[in-house]
């Protein structure tokens, strides 16, 4: 689990809380990894005493207030030091900044040191790197290919050293013992140190500067060198500051009347799903690496499902000129037989999948969750909606729309009237899914109408038709008089028969959403009774599960599953629907209460202790509750009841 993260949209990193930068990502948000997980640690030496920051100290993490420029506290009685942090990513160019006021808490002089370790793998591996001393720059250099990062500190008094690194020797070595040996260069597996040497009188605070620049090559690092010398560093973060309570306040569209716990985790929300919006287009899930750990790959892919969910909220929020680059990310990729992979690297290659082309007996099959096409359609003409584009909404007919619509309505079974199948949104089963099926009938609707605002009224009257097909199919096979509510899904055997998926299923929270039936249609009701009794988590901190027996993260038999963010925001969702406005604020207090201290959301909770478990932050977390929010802002200023305020 991440406390911190600071991004450009090019440029990101991950902070632990112990202060260590574990995730380094350069040129994409979430791609390459320059660390991989190790840890960037930072240590102290005073007056012959050393200590690594770690769980020995008290430590709090925050943001300013509507910013990506966080507050680290870090304070040792031990040492009599305290550590106050104020750390970002410039704005637009790649310079991370610490700023660091360092406090003597005792009547004792002291000779600080500050030092701060660096175990780079850059472009992910260990072989061929090189880390210098530059006597030009007065600073660090690594540099592998077409990557390059530069180390170094406002101030005259510093030391520094680069070495081999193993278990026995390193960098991290001589940081232990106090002093570096300014090493001059390495290659190969090494790591570097660098030293920030202050004297502090009895109580006295001075404040010091580490930052780190990264480009592509040295001559990057020159100009970025430049323009710390000319501009400051201080300056340099206050403007950073500056611009993202900008970018907040310049889209504010709250009621004054909601509460302030609200409003910061919407504004944080917000920052953070943007810190995850690569600036080419994608948008990571998560760019925490402690998920190595339980299958040997990563979150930093677009889906293009979160994508859509993440886009929507933006578009809502008044960010429509950012989520084009989404748009066009997809329209770039789009497959020319009409539908989006399972995920992509930021890069826009393929991401890697466990979705197999072939069935057991190796006949061709579609490794797709089709959701992933329709709901990007559903998001484009949600942007429509809010910024009124039709310029853009023409770009991308022809490239995508078109494409994609054309897809959903040949991918059919035509005995059912419902979508072929797929593999269903938590990406683990394939066959005919409620919520699939709803998500295709929404992404038909939403064609429809697009192809009315171009001009291409054959193909909306098409696409309306197959649309209202597949709605009729979904309360013909997908409702279930028997159970009185949606089943999850249907599966063909070889013999072509039906078979009945009745697990409950959070997912089905979302067919009113859709369109496919009214939120107060007796269908959904019984629905969201079902839902609600079976996977809320009775015996633990509440929240909603995914489903019954839920194994990813699993820790207790005893509850259906872990509570997530997400399924919890969509029963609030419709409880605001409906009108029952005091069940939608407790959901969202439950969401409150999960926050980190920063205000970060992690992607689900232990139900009986509460941690986070997999991922932190992860973006549709964030997404879903700004999603949420302006749900029920929108409700309550058309009930004309704006006096609602949550404690």
């Amino acid at each position: 689990m991440k406390e911190i993260v600071l991004s450009n949209g090019r440029f990101f990193v991950n902070i632990d809380k112990n202060f260590a930068i574990r995730d380094f990502y350069f040129p994409y948000v979430g791609m390459y990894n320059h660390l991989n997980s190790e840890a960037n640690s930072i240590g102290i030496y005073v007056n012959g005493r050393f200590k690594w920051i770690d769980d020995s100290w008290e430590k709090k993490f925050s943001y300013c207030e509507n910013s990506l420029v966080a507050n680290l506290e870090a304070k040792s009685d031990e040492l009599g030091i305290k550590l106050n942090f104020k750390s970002a990513i410039h704005k637009y160019s790649d310079i991370l900044i610490h700023q660091i006021l360092i406090t003597n808490l005792t009547e004792e002089e002291k000779e600080v040191k500050i030092f701060f370790y660096h175990g780079f793998k850059l472009n992910e591996s260990e072989i061929g790197n090189t880390a210098y001393y530059d006597p030009k720059l007065k600073g660090l250099i690594h540099y592998k290919g077409a990557t390059y990062i530069y180390i170094s500190s406002q101030s005259s008094n510093f030391e520094y050293t680069v070495s081999k690194k193993n278990h026995t020797s390193g960098s991290w070595l001589e940081i232990e013992r106090g002093h570096l040996s300014r090493n001059k260069i390495v290659q190969g597996e090494i790591d570097s140190a660098w030293a920030i040497v202050e004297n502090l009188k009895p109580f006295e605070s001075k404040t010091a500067y580490y930052y780190l620049l990264v480009g592509h090559r040295y001559d990057d690092i020159v100009k970025l060198k430049n323009k710390v010398s000319n501009e400051g560093l201080d300056h340099l973060l206050e403007e950073t500051q500056e611009f993202w309570q900008g970018w907040i306040k310049t889209k504010d569209r709250l009621l004054p009347a909601l509460s302030k716990n609200i409003k910061d985790l919407y504004y944080q929300s917000l920052l953070i799903i943007r810190a995850h919006f690569d600036n080419n287009g994608a948008i990571v899930a998560a760019n925490d690496t402690s998920i190595y750990k339980f299958n040997k790959d990563h979150y930093s892919y677009l889906w293009p499902r979160d994508g859509a969910f993440i886009v929507m909220s933006l578009d809502n929020a008044g960010y429509t000129n950012l989520t084009q680059r989404f748009f066009k990310f997809c329209k770039q990729h789009i497959t020319d037989e009409g539908f989006l992979l399972h995920k992509y690297s930021p890069d826009g290659t393929a991401g890697s999948s466990w979705h197999p082309w072939c069935d057991d007996d190796e006949n061709y099959q579609l490794p797709i969750q089709e959701d992933e096409t329709a709901l990007v359609v559903v998001a484009l003409y949600n942007h429509y909606l809010n910024s009124k584009d039709i310029e853009f909404v023409d770009y991308m007919y022809n490239g995508f729309v078109r494409k994609a619509a054309n897809f959903m309505v040949k991918y059919t079974d035509p005995q059912l009237n419902l979508p072929l199948e797929s593999y269903d949104l938590w990406e683990e089963r394939r066959g005919i899914f409620t919520y699939t099926a709803s998500t295709v009938y929404a992404g038909l609707i939403a064609a429809s109408k697009l192809a009315v605002l171009v001009g291409n009224k054959e193909e909306s009257v098409l696409y309306n038709q197959k649309a209202e097909e597949i709605r009729n199919g979904i309360l013909k096979y997908l409702y279930d008089e028997e159970e009185g509510r949606f089943l999850r899904g249907i599966y063909r055997d070889k013999n072509g028969n039906i078979i009945k998926d009745k697990t409950v299923e959070s997912s089905l929270l979302l067919v009113h959403e859709f369109g496919v039936i009214d939120p107060e249609d007796y269908r959904m009701v019984n629905t969201v009774r079902a839902v609600e009794d079976r996977l809320w988590i009775k015996n633990g901190i509440g929240g909603l599960a995914r489903y019954e027996n839920d194994y990813y993260h699993k820790v207790s038999d005893d509850t259906p599953g872990n509570p997530w963010i997400i399924t919890t925001l969509w029963l609030a969702n419709w409880y605001t629907q409906v009108g029952l406005f005091d069940r939608a604020f407790q959901l969202i207090n439950w969401v409150i209460k999960r926050k980190t201290q920063a205000g970060l959301l992690a992607e689900q909770f232990h139900p009986f202790t509460g941690e986070p478990l997999s991922v932190c932050p992860l973006t549709w977390s964030h997404s879903s509750f700004c999603y949420s929010i302006q749900k029920l802002n929108k409700r309550l200023i058309e009930d004309k009841t704006p006096d609602y305020v949550m404690a």
